[in-house]
């Protein structure tokens, strides 16, 4: 066997023995999360999971957290945070590596307050949007 060939094969057998090693390290250190909601006409059940293994995992708690048949996972996020807003009656989902970053991803898809669409309508009661929860992994930056 040539010296380039012990060299490849040292390098594949190297390869094999640390792909099992460190590629199982980086998948354990994913933390993964979840939101599911119930839309209860007059009003919204919700149910997280944060925190968790796998995606599997974090979709399931967080349906049997929100504990009504007609729950849905409306946001999925891995190392990072989840977060809902809303204004009147639209809830509005969103991301970020932490905190700050997923919250005003939100405000941002429901606009300025006060809602300028009410206010020059001549609206009395102006509509503003508010964070209704945030949920983070442990790890998000």
């Amino acid at each position: 066997m040539t010296l380039t060939r012990k060299a490849a094969l040292g390098v594949a057998a190297c390869a094999a023995v640390f792909s099992g090693t460190f590629g199982t390290a980086n998948a354990a250190g994913d933390l993964f999360g979840a939101i599911a909601v119930a839309d209860l006409g007059d009003s919204w059940q919700f149910g997280a999971a944060w925190d968790t293994s796998d995606q599997g995992r974090a979709d399931a708690s967080a349906l049997d957290q929100c504990g009504y048949t007609n729950c849905v996972v409306k946001l999925r996020w891995v190392n990072g945070c989840g977060t809902v807003a809303r204004r009147d009656d639209n809830l509005v989902f969103a991301t970020g590596r932490n905190q700050a970053e997923a919250e005003r991803n939100a405000m941002s898809q429901l606009g300025a307050d006060p809602n300028p669409l009410l206010v020059s309508l001549g609206s009395a009661e102006p509509s503003y949007a508010k964070i209704v929860r945030t949920h983070c992994t442990a790890n998000a930056g």
